[in-house]
């Protein structure tokens, strides 16, 4: 078992989670499409090609897209078409694929179809686009599609023009109704380290979305977080003890995936690069450094990108909550927004609407009425970067 830190493992390398597999899979083989909400680094992309990897077992079709990189709906569009082309029925569909083709390689002159001779408008052609596409799919043949990143490319089309909102709003609609053919046996797996969820909540599309089922990555347990590590040793030939590994758990608390990678990264550095012995000291010196490095750069970044004139107050209500390990209360959440401007009513709207769309993003829970960071690890990083 590899130590995989960056990109989603696969194979050998992806560890626990077999019963959630197991109900994730029965959900989708018997009709239900998932959308996985879950924050941040719980694994959501390795869940979904764990998945994949069962269809193709199981004799599906299989499409995977990470949409991070697409810069437009056209370039969704030229991305989707390439990946449909190496399904089974493609080529059965040929009188529908022609007629397609020939709209798109006018629209797209670096569609790889022949010669352009014209390029037509896209906003002009768009929608007929959309509709020969969706003619083109084989709703017979048992298929799963999975879509990464999929808030990114809406934030893209967003701020493309005037008419983002609308555009957004009908791309959305646009894959609803391909999911609800009566009877289609393609079925779809979306995420993305963007909240969904807020994303459609935030611009009163929500009912784009309201015939997915979501379904939620939990932490590891700690039995289980204590197997991978110790799994983790033994592949790599680091000497960690079922102490030293209840010490790491113990100091996670709310332990993913990710950050018990980094923790064992961080516990290999230490033993083999700078001679530090492998004791029961050294999970609280491992705990230390990490949370002076930049593994939470990208949950700062989401507020800075996601959460548009309101970062201010997210920035103050964390900056105060990350300050009393066992919670903040709401009243005094109103406060730090007050103290930023605001008055009692405005305050308590934004503080109401902040909660609920950090919750969903994996910074809070609530706990006896009050609020504290989700992951100690993420809360005394928040200290460390902008508290001491």
């Amino acid at each position: 078992m590899n130590n995989i830190t960056g990109p989603p493992v696969e194979g050998d390398n992806f560890y626990g989670r077999e019963p959630e597999i197991d109900y994730a899979w029965g959900r989708i083989s018997t009709g239900n499409n998932l959308i996985l909400p879950s924050p941040r680094r719980v694994g959501k992309t390795s869940f979904a090609l764990k998945l994949l990897d069962i269809a193709k077992r199981e004799g599906w079709d299989t499409i995977s897209i990470n949409l991070e990189r697409i810069t437009s709906e056209q370039a969704f569009i030229e991305r989707f078409v390439e990946e449909l082309r190496k399904l089974s029925w493609w080529d059965q569909a040929s009188t529908q694929i022609i007629n397609f083709l020939s709209l798109f390689k006018q629209l797209k002159p670096s569609f790889k179809y022949g010669d352009v001779e014209m390029e037509l408008s896209w906003e002009e052609n768009k929608i007929d686009i959309y509709k020969q596409l969706a003619d083109i799919l084989d709703h017979r043949k048992p298929t799963l599609i999975f879509f990464d990143e999929l808030t990114v490319l809406l934030n893209v089309i967003l701020n493309a023009d005037e008419n983002g909102k609308r555009n957004v709003s009908a791309f959305l609609h646009w894959l609803r109704s391909l999911r609800i053919v009566g009877r289609s046996r393609i079925k779809w797996i979306y995420c993305s380290s963007v909240g969904i969820e807020n994303f459609t909540h935030q611009h009163g599309i929500s009912d784009t979305m309201n015939d997915i089922s979501d379904y939620r990555l939990k932490s590891f347990s700690h039995n289980e977080s204590i197997g991978m590590l110790l799994n983790l040793g033994r592949s790599n030939n680091l000497d960690v003890t079922k102490e030293i590994a209840k010490d790491v758990v113990g100091l996670l608390d709310y332990c993913l995936p990710f950050f018990l990678q980094i923790m064992f990264d961080k516990l290999n550095y230490l033993v083999n690069i700078e001679n530090v012995p492998i004791d029961r000291k050294i999970s609280q010196y491992a705990y230390a450094q990490i949370i002076t490095e930049n593994h939470f750069n990208t949950w700062i970044e989401r507020i800075e990108n996601q959460y548009g004139y309101q970062k201010k107050y997210v920035f103050a209500l964390l900056k105060l909550t990350c300050q009393d390990k066992s919670g903040v209360s709401r009243a005094n959440l109103i406060n730090a927004t007050t103290a930023s401007g605001l008055d009692i009513d405005d305050a308590e709207e934004i503080v109401r609407k902040l909660i609920y769309m950090l919750k969903n993003d994996g910074y809070l829970v609530e706990d006896n009425g009050l609020y504290r960071f989700r992951s100690p690890l993420l809360r005394d990083f928040w200290f460390e970067r902008f508290v001491r």
